[in-house]
């Protein structure tokens, strides 16, 4: 009571006046107000963080979607519906599994599992010469550069870098594999600053994560983001989303210019105090074309984050591509704002799968990719890559087939593929039905029709033995040449000519292909049910 006498004699009567009016509630609804407020705070910042992720069409289409499978029986119907997708895409070549084995034999094969294992090898399909990527050596396993990264990854299968101390002959191999590839990728140019470093990792994928987990925790370091946001073209590889994902960075998806580049003045919109990194391809997977790789490093300095550039495609060909004459903007580490890369080694560096390599400008940056462990009861532990133990015997395949190849044996596989890739091109130009997505800088060819079903071309040529690439937005197919394909171009030009015919003459889904599948999915609205989809046919698949 001294207090309140004390007060002022305003503030007395503030007080009173306030009283007056909030005795004409109920104590109930006082209390409940606020909590009320609260929620309905936190219900529309929801939204608008939904919205903001998503965009408002994608949004709204996924509340319509959700009240309409709260409606009896709609949600079984839809999930009937799924499964019928699901059976269709597993016809169509996915392995049985009635007579897989569930547990261990109670007699050992012993050596006679290598015949056993023979002849599983002759239930995969023909693949020389036929498969989009997918084997980048040319001839067959059992000669020349295959047999001899065989017996590399034979000799060191043993091994884990993991073990410094114990198998120094692979961890030299790492090394110089690493120093190798940067200095294809510019690091022996004044421009990128003398520091490049990196790790193997076991693909491009792993790269990617790693340098988007490295670019996230340097930008909280020098920059304190603790909601980071990175922002990608749509024909960016879908590591990004994985990585997204993974590290809990919100990801803003870009379109792609009238050339299918990456749209530079609409990711200058895009950046804010949030954004810790941009991303160009060189080239993108999708259509085989560098993103204007400069003006987004000018982009990356301007703003003062990171930028990477996944070359995991380019690395062992552009390089090389440059050299021979071809007109190759710059991409690499020559160029100022680039970060970091991403670069296959078993794509056209020829080595054995689960080989890639992921640079960075300086230690600073690659600091934070490393995860150390103090207090751990099993000692001190640190580790480089998200493996642990690693294949000794990779690293050693990747070794063997960068020494044994050299500058030489690069510019001459450079130089027939190039070559196979330019005919490719001309040949689907001279289709009348078909156009080329874009200008192809490398050794992709992506190209769609205006007047077929393409996915239709598509599983025709599966028929014949092709397996290509199925892409959408705009709908389209490609195939990316290797080695496997410099002596089949004029097949591949003859089956794709006969396909379009075929299509052309008698137009129609064809028997057990994808065709209605992917057409499906670029009309469904709501992307969370292709997404349901994908995720039912990989749980039936594995």
């Amino acid at each position: 009571m001294e207090f309140v006498t004390r007060l002022p004699s305003s503030l007395n009567r503030l007080r009173a006046s306030t009283n007056s009016f909030l005795s004409d509630y109920e104590p109930l609804a006082l209390i409940a107000a606020p909590i009320l407020t609260l929620l309905l705070a936190w219900i529309f910042q929801f939204f608008i963080d939904v919205i903001s992720e998503k965009g408002l069409t994608a949004t709204l289409i996924g509340f319509f979607m959700s009240c309409v499978k709260l409606v009896p029986g709609v949600q079984r119907y839809i999930d009937a519906e799924k499964q019928k997708v699901v059976d269709k895409m597993q016809a169509s070549g996915k392995s049985k599994r009635d007579d897989w084995m569930t547990e261990l034999p109670r007699t050992g094969l012993g050596v006679g599992v290598v015949e056993k294992m023979k002849d599983e090898k002759q239930k995969d399909v023909v693949w020389q010469g036929k498969c989009s990527g997918t084997v980048y050596i040319g001839g067959t396993e059992q000669e020349g550069h295959f047999s001899l990264i065989n017996e590399a990854c034979s000799m060191f299968a043993h091994t884990n870098p993991l073990h410094l101390d114990v198998f120094p002959s692979v961890v030299r191999f790492e090394a110089e594999v690493v120093a190798m590839t940067a200095a294809l990728l510019g690091s022996k140019e004044k421009a990128s600053g003398g520091q490049i470093c990196g790790n193997m990792t076991s693909g491009g994928t792993e790269s990617i994560l790693l340098a988007v987990k490295s670019s996230r925790d340097y930008m909280k370091a020098k920059k304190g983001i603790t909601k980071p946001e990175m922002i990608i073209p749509v024909s960016a590889h879908s590591a990004y989303d994985k990585a997204a994902q993974y590290f809990k960075i919100k990801l803003r998806r870009v379109p792609v210019n009238k050339q299918f580049q990456a749209d530079v003045k609409e990711i200058r919109r895009q950046i804010n105090r949030n954004t810790i990194m941009l991303v160009g391809s060189a080239p993108g997977f999708p259509h085989g074309i560098i993103d204007p790789i400069e003006e987004l490093g000018e982009l990356a300095c301007s703003y003062g984050i990171c930028l990477h550039v996944d070359l995991c495609l380019g690395g062992f060909v552009l390089p090389f591509a440059r050299k021979l004459g071809y007109p190759v903007p710059p991409y690499d580490f020559s160029v100022q704002g680039v970060t970091s890369i991403s670069v296959d080694v078993h794509k056209y560096g020829l080595a054995p799968k689960g080989t890639s390599v992921v640079l960075y400008r300086n230690r600073h940056i690659r600091k934070h990719q490393f995860v150390a462990v103090t207090e751990w009861s099993g000692g001190l532990y640190v580790s480089p890559t998200i493996a642990g133990s690693r294949p000794g015997g990779l690293i050693a395949g990747a070794w063997a087939a960068m020494i044994s190849l050299g500058m030489e044996g690069y510019l001459e596989n450079t130089r027939a593929i190039m070559e196979a890739s330019k005919k490719i091109q001309k040949g689907t130009q001279e289709i009348p039905e078909l156009f080329i997505i874009g200008r192809p800088d490398m050794t992709i060819v992506a190209f769609g029709s205006d007047v077929l079903d393409i996915f239709e071309v598509n599983d025709i040529m599966s028929s014949k033995g092709w397996h290509l690439n199925a892409l959408q937005r705009p709908n389209s197919i490609h195939i990316c040449l290797t080695l496997q394909h410099v002596r089949v171009v004029e097949d591949f030009l003859k089956d794709l000519r006969g396909s379009v015919q075929t299509v052309k003459e008698n137009p129609g889904p064809f028997g057990g292909g994808l065709a209605p599948i992917y057409g499906a999915a670029g009309k469904m609205p709501d992307r969370v049910m292709v997404q349901d989809l994908l995720v039912d046919f990989m749980d039936s698949s594995c």
